[in-house]
């Protein structure tokens, strides 16, 4: 019997949890009766899905070199390396010079010029998509190809409802009162982001679709349908990452997202129980979600937080999620770098532990695409 052994070191003492052996046999009774999405999707879509924060001043360039530790693991001790994250989701919702991409911060609602900028950032050469697609390519010439083509999301900034300076389209001033103005000034980011893709042409990725930046749909739910179907129309899928208990997100089908991932929100507050996990994965269950892992650098460096990256996986598993769910991970922008490159061993012990769920996640989405593909 093939099993699925994933230990992982919580704290200091370095705790085995042995609650995530699972024999591979199991993964299917555990899906059965159970309403999480598949592991990759209803089709060959991302098991393990990394936000990637790029595009404000105080962020990460997003190198190749920086992406590496994303892209693949490589053992310290045999060398061995191997592809690590499937779907890579590049994201922003702030721009560092005072300007805001959602409506649920605070700050200047972001004109025309500044979501200009911001794909500027996205599209720059040699960060970001183009850094991303250097890294596959020269990876590939040392390992091979992956089984499945890394994919690619772009997050879509929210026109933020009474915004009334956004800027000019079509020689005509856009109102964000207007459901149709608010509509005009997404398709044009969307056609725009598609222009810039094929001028760039990364030949070892696949745009896959856009990401809804608001976590909250209350000010969107009425476009959010149709920017669905234009999305659609251009061939792309429409995905969302709501926060707990955020409205609308068990209704996430009805606002046309292709799928959806929660938040448990369980990780930036010490207080709140581990209970929340287990409510977050009966939550997701429930709605045909996927389920986001949490932690930041705060996990490296406060012993109040480095044991909760461990008990969403603990957690996570016990409830089936870690073994049959589609995950988003949540870093904070750059901690998987720093648990990567670090000299400290608990802090790299963090890296090597993460990387071998995903791993084992991945060799088993491998195989799930490979069976579909027989079947056909």
């Amino acid at each position: 019997m093939k099993v699925l052994e994933i230990p992982l070191r919580i704290g200091r003492l370095g705790v085995v949890l042995s609650c995530l052996v699972c024999p591979w046999g199991a993964l299917d009774a555990v899906t059965r009766g159970a309403e999480y999405p598949p592991l990759t999707g209803t089709g060959n879509g991302p098991a393990d899905l990394v936000l990637i924060y790029q595009g404000a001043l105080d962020r990460l360039a997003w190198t190749s070199e920086e992406l590496q530790s994303y892209v693949t693991y490589r053992d310290v001790r045999s060398g061995r390396e191997r592809w690590l994250f499937d779907g890579f989701l590049f994201l922003e919702f702030r721009d560092g010079r005072g300007a805001r991409y959602i409506g649920q911060i605070e700050g200047r609602s972001a004109t025309r010029a500044d979501w200009t900028w911001l794909a500027d950032r996205l599209f720059a050469r040699g960060v970001a998509i183009d850094a991303l697609d250097k890294a596959i390519q020269a990876t590939s010439s040392r390992i091979g190809w992956p089984a499945r083509q890394r994919q690619v999301f772009l997050g879509l900034p929210e026109p933020v409802i009474h915004q009334k300076d956004w800027g000019d389209l079509d020689g005509r001033s856009l109102d964000f009162d207007l459901p149709e103005d608010r509509l005009a000034a997404t398709m044009w980011y969307v056609q725009e982001a598609l222009r810039r893709w094929r001028a760039r042409a990364p030949a070892h990725l696949q745009l896959q679709g856009f990401y809804w930046v608001a976590e909250d749909a209350s000010d969107s739910r009425s476009i959010l349908p149709r920017v669905a179907e234009l999305v659609h129309r251009e061939g792309g899928e429409l995905i969302w990452i709501p926060y707990w208990r955020s409205p609308q997100a068990a209704s996430w089908r009805a606002l046309g997202f292709d799928r959806a991932y929660l938040q448990p929100n369980h990780f930036f507050r010490p207080a709140i129980p581990d209970s929340r996990l287990d409510e977050a994965c009966a939550a997701a269950r429930a709605s045909g979600m996927g389920l986001e892992v949490e932690f930041d650098g705060r996990a490296l460096s406060d012993e109040a937080y480095r044991p909760r990256m461990g008990v969403y996986l603990a957690r996570f598993g016990a409830a089936g999620a870690l073994a049959a769910a589609p995950l988003a991970w949540y870093e904070g922008g750059g901690a998987i770098l720093r648990m990567a490159t670090t000299s400290e061993p608990s802090t790299r012990r963090l890296y090597d532990d993460l990387a071998r769920v995903v791993m084992a996640r991945q060799s088993r989405a491998d195989a799930i695409v490979r069976a579909r593909t027989r079947k056909r």
